[in-house]
């Protein structure tokens, strides 16, 4: 499954407002999981995502998300995986 994170804007570290979007891969690694801890798994897990993109996001300076998406994505991929986890949810990739 995908989630689509619309284009957003986000204020940098560096005060630098920016327009950013996401696609989150994901799969349901456990459906029994999925559906008993979490009320509507796949509407939490983009919350969960536009949230944590705008948090990182404004953690970094505006030179430094320019220069390292892929190890953006992967630290948000390693993010959502971990928080997803207990709701039945493996995030397999996250692109910028």
């Amino acid at each position: 499954m995908a989630i689509t994170i619309p284009n957003s804007l986000v204020l940098t570290k560096d005060s630098v407002t920016v327009s950013v979007d996401a696609v989150v891969y994901y799969r349901v690694s456990n459906a029994t999981v999925s559906i008993a801890n979490v009320e509507n798994a796949h509407h939490s897990t983009r919350l969960l995502a536009q949230t944590t993109l705008r948090n990182i996001m404004g953690q970094r300076p505006l030179h430094e998300i320019l220069s390292e998406r892929e190890s953006i994505s992967q630290h948000m991929k390693a993010l959502l995986d971990e928080a997803t986890d207990s709701w039945g949810i493996n995030v397999e990739r996250v692109e910028m």
